[in-house]
């Protein structure tokens, strides 16, 4: 589909690769999945199980469609310049994209729920908080609260695309993972394994500054005190990025999310799910199934009362 980075009526338009996965029989709920920061569409379609389901084909058999893309300036789509890349911006992108599943050009749908990863979650916040046009959220690896240490080791592991032979030619202000260095970030090896971290490494994508920029908003309640939906937290339990119980950041239990997030997220009626030995990348993870079984599990109360066995009320 084609996007604009803002409302201008010159602005330019970008190309988006996106996918519509629909499962057997009609539904009018769609997920939109938005992947984090160095990750494009494959965060969703890959297996952490061989022979197993991707999150994509989980959700699509739990009974839901399903609309990934690469977003602007990752896989398949265009790459405007890098400081026009942020989480604004990306939250614009994000809106067209809500408005072409309503309106028939990618589908006919009553129902959007925004799933996001990492920054994909942080530019759902922003774009609910703005447009208020989704009907609830899941965002998972994501916390208000973030440890400095972890996010300062993260900021030293990117360097310029173009300095990478995989992303050779990057325009500038264009960032990607050193590599070998996606395992400490974004996985527990417990719970994950060298064989995902060396896949992770095959199928890292890129970033921008400007969406580096954007990061210092994470902290922000802001954006989260103006969402009015029903969300869900979803946190790995050894996310190195917000659990490290000798800062404050405990990940012990959904109660300690709760207890976290609770007073955060304004009039959201707020859910929270913490999966046992995760890291922060949760679909390359030996629990990602339960991951995605949660969210389709939570997704089906958003109208009404419903089972949720996964998934602690923070309100």
């Amino acid at each position: 589909m084609n996007v604009t980075l803002n409302g201008d009526m010159l602005a330019p338009h970008y190309r988006m690769a996106s996918w519509l996965c629909t499962p057997d029989r009609p539904t009018r709920t769609v997920q939109v999945l938005l992947a984090g920061l160095t990750y494009d569409h494959r965060y969703w379609t890959t297996s952490a199980r061989p022979a197993g389901r991707s999150y994509a084909q989980e959700a699509v058999a739990a009974g839901y469609a399903v609309l990934y893309v690469d977003r602007l300036g990752t896989g398949r789509s265009d790459r405007p310049p890098a400081g026009e890349v942020d989480v604004v911006s990306e939250a614009y992108v994000a809106h067209q994209v809500v408005a072409a599943v309503r309106d028939g050009r990618l589908g006919w749908y009553e129902t959007v729920i925004a799933v996001g990863h990492s920054y994909g979650s942080m530019i759902w916040t922003v774009e609910a908080a703005a447009y208020d046009d989704v009907d609830a959220l899941a965002l998972t690896g994501y916390m208000h609260g973030a440890d400095p240490l972890a996010q300062e080791a993260a900021r030293a592991r990117l360097h310029p695309a173009a300095a990478d032979p995989a992303f050779a030619g990057s325009p500038d202000g264009y960032l990607t993972t050193m590599p070998g260095t996606r395992g400490a970030l974004f996985h527990y090896l417990p719970g994950s394994s060298r064989r995902l971290v060396a896949l992770d490494e095959r199928m890292k994508s890129t970033g921008t500054i400007g969406e580096l920029a954007s990061l210092a908003a994470i902290a922000d309640p802001g954006y989260t005190r103006r969402l009015r939906r029903p969300v869900l937290l979803l946190l790995g339990d050894h996310d190195a990025l917000f659990c490290n119980p000798r800062a404050g950041l405990r990940c012990g239990s959904a109660a300690d999310l709760c207890a976290r997030e609770g007073t955060l997220f304004g009039r959201a009626r707020l859910s929270a799910v913490l999966v046992k030995d995760t890291g922060h990348s949760i679909t390359m993870h030996q629990s990602a199934p339960r991951a995605a079984r949660a969210i389709s599990d939570w997704a089906r109360t958003i109208r009404g009362p419903g089972r949720t066995p996964d998934a602690r009320s923070c309100t």
